[in-house]
């Protein structure tokens, strides 16, 4: 009896498997999710002593070290260093210190429920972005997706409890740095992604690059280490979510157009509130069913249309 033939990528089976991990749908809820992990694991760090700054640093700097190592080992040719340095800090400036740190300076001024709705506007910068650039074209089918999703994830939030009060238009301003800037990430990434570049080693370097740039904010507010055992198996935990995360966002960012790309953070608000439901004994309400459903309806607009295109 002849042995059974493996699964490569030319048979069948392969070819299946490939397109089922290039499928923008599926990357879009894998990267969310995984990502998402922060929202539960942030409220696991506040209980055993790490502040915001401190939670956003140590998992940045631990999974980019472990995606930068993976990454080089998987070279195949010999990448100029300069692009994929520069590319790596500007990344992790738009992608991960911007975003991270004026979320520690204005949350305490105008409210979590204000901090978290802002992470909501992200895809209408970037299809802002995208439009002018010349990147995107005018589709009014996926715009209106865009805005269903906004709308969900803005039913989301402002369904939860939060505490009243916005504080002055200057923090409000200020506030508006987050979606700005996490869109400008995902337009830079996308046009100056470095080519022939593993995406282990990309997801790496733009950690890393995020990880510089919050030093000297975590050193000026006292961020050494303190934490016992349990405090550092939280930031070992999460450091495994952020790079996996990172390492299928990236792959995700190559086989999706800047828009259908920032649709994640949905997918992330989405994933907080069910495991507020599964582990923090939080209760659905109807604001969040109705969110929960609108989103979808907003990403499977946009999916549709993507489709048609393809």
């Amino acid at each position: 009896m002849s042995a059974p033939l493996p699964i490569t990528s030319s048979s069948p089976a392969g070819s299946r498997l490939r397109q089922w991990g290039d499928a923008p749908l599926l990357l879009l809820i894998a990267t969310g999710m995984l990502l998402g992990s922060m929202l539960p694991m942030s409220r696991v760090a506040r209980a055993e002593g790490w502040s915001p700054l401190e939670f956003a640093f140590w998992p940045a700097l631990g999974s980019g070290l472990v995606l930068a190592f993976a990454g080089s080992r998987s070279v195949t040719g010999t990448p100029e260093a300069r692009p994929v340095l520069l590319y790596s800090l500007i990344a992790g400036v738009l992608s991960v210190a911007v975003p991270n740190s004026v979320t520690f300076i204005v949350m305490q001024s105008v409210g979590t429920s204000v901090t978290s709705l802002v992470y909501t506007l992200p895809p209408l910068f970037t299809y802002a972005f995208a439009w002018g650039l010349g990147i995107e074209r005018y589709r009014p089918l996926r715009l209106a997706g865009i805005v269903v999703g906004l709308v969900g994830a803005a039913i989301l939030v402002l369904g939860r409890n939060s505490a009243p009060g916005t504080g002055s238009s200057w923090w409000l301003a200020l506030a508006l740095c987050t979606p700005i800037s996490i869109a400008a990430g995902n337009v830079y990434r996308k046009l100056r992604m470095p080519k022939g570049v593993p995406a282990s080693l990309l997801a790496g370097g733009m950690l890393l690059g995020g990880a510089l740039a919050l030093l000297p904010l975590l050193l000026m507010n006292g961020g050494l280490p303190r934490p016992g055992l349990a405090g550092w198996s939280v930031i070992l935990a999460q450091c495994c979510f952020t790079s996996l995360g990172y390492r299928v966002y990236f792959h995700f960012q190559k086989v999706a157009d800047p828009v259908y790309f920032s649709q994640f953070g949905y997918v992330v608000s989405a994933t907080g509130v069910l495991s507020g439901l599964l582990f923090f004994n939080e209760h659905l309400t109807l604001p969040m069913l109705l969110s929960i459903g609108v989103i979808l309806a907003g990403i499977a607009m946009v999916n549709a249309r993507s489709t048609q295109s393809a």
